[in-house]
């Protein structure tokens, strides 16, 4: 079309169509029918609509608009900027998965889009990671828990943003094949993007290979980002936008972006140099302490502890000795004195632990 209008094969102005402007547009097509076109106000005009057109258009990566008012036909547009990053995260309850190989910069990459955002909202955004550096800023907290996540969410109010390092790597040891782990999860992840007003942002963090990644991770993703590669490899400043997981399999990339910035160690967004990223599936109750999409009050009441009597031995934290439906352990820490997690408690035939110690054993 913008060619068209271009070559005159078309009685329409190109200046007045792509005008968002009407009353502007009216006026652009009066100059012109007074041989006025060329004159200060009509290049003025121009210019005005144009540029406000082309801002909308960037601000939210519409690549539509930009062919029209520049003929660029790719349908990868490419940007030195976080405008289009920033539109596709914004949203309330978006799931964002910054993926990509080990050292691509995935974790500095999910630390500036916390940082942008966060001025984005002019300072209005509550943070939450598992990252240790950033958490110096008093806009961030730190949780390594699914417990602690759950509680932040619940309590925190207005726009909030929650980073997950490192999730993939528990959640597949649990989830793997399947069964109320994997429930468990689900319930986790939805409980997170369903906070006070529905307003968190939920962004984790995976690894290169697919079937590395959480399955729910990669599947409830309204946006994949994926890190290009390596500085050494010069492409550390280069990422693909993709808006779905679907989009992501079939390669049908939406945006790429490049001058990626980076976030310093010495920046209060930065992460520790020692940084290593921990992450706990706590809860040994789910069904009942994750209710109506929050983690519950009192949910520390359906948690399995260690007994408070000193002469009943102190239980150390262990891993579940139950069995999965598929045959794999399931290695979930429990301090239950059965050594079985609330999920596989039906296993136990009343014997004690064998690694239960008492007092004198741990002291």
């Amino acid at each position: 079309m913008a060619d068209t209008l271009r070559e005159g094969e078309f009685d329409a102005s190109i200046d007045a169509v792509l005008s968002d402007d009407e009353l502007a547009g009216d006026v652009m097509l009066r100059l012109e029918d007074q041989d006025l076109d060329d004159g200060p106000l009509a290049e003025l005009l121009r210019r005005q609509t144009s540029s406000d057109m082309l801002r909308d258009a960037r601000q939210t990566g519409d690549v539509a608009s930009m062919s029209a008012a520049t003929g660029l036909s790719s349908s990868s547009v490419e940007a030195t900027g976080y405008d289009m990053l920033l539109s596709r995260v914004k949203p309330a309850a978006q799931q964002i998965l910054v993926k990509g190989a080990k050292g691509s910069g995935k974790t500095v990459m999910a630390l500036d889009i916390a940082r942008q955002l966060y001025r984005e909202f002019d300072g209005e955004l509550n943070v939450a990671t598992n990252i240790r550096g950033p958490d110096e800023h008093d806009a961030v907290s730190y949780h390594d828990t699914m417990s602690g996540m759950l509680e932040w969410v619940r309590e925190t109010p207005g726009e909030k943003l929650l980073i997950g390092d490192e999730w993939s790597t528990e959640m597949n040891t649990h989830a793997v094949p399947g069964g109320d782990v994997r429930q468990t999860v689900s319930q986790f992840i939805n409980a997170l993007r369903k906070g006070e007003g529905g307003s968190t942002r939920l962004l984790a963090i995976g690894h290169q290979h697919d079937t590395d990644i959480a399955k729910i991770l990669r599947v409830q993703s309204d946006l994949v980002v994926e890190k290009a590669g390596k500085a050494d490899e010069g492409l550390a400043d280069r990422a693909y936008l993709y808006d779905s997981w679907q989009d992501y399999q079939t390669g049908d990339n939406a945006v790429t972006l490049r001058g990626l910035s980076d976030v310093p160690a010495s920046s209060p967004w930065g992460a520790d140099t020692n940084y290593f990223a921990t992450f706990s599936l706590d809860l040994d109750s789910p069904r009942e302490q994750i209710q109506k999409g929050k983690l519950v009050e009192d949910w520390e009441e359906h948690q399995d502890a260690a007994s408070d009597d000193p002469e009943d031995g102190e239980l150390r934290r262990i891993k579940c000795r139950g069995v999965k439906d598929g045959g794999d352990g399931c290695n979930q820490l429990t301090r239950h004195v059965s050594g079985f997690c609330g999920h596989h408690r039906d296993q136990w035939d009343g014997d004690d632990d064998p690694r239960r110690t008492t007092n004198e054993d741990t002291s």
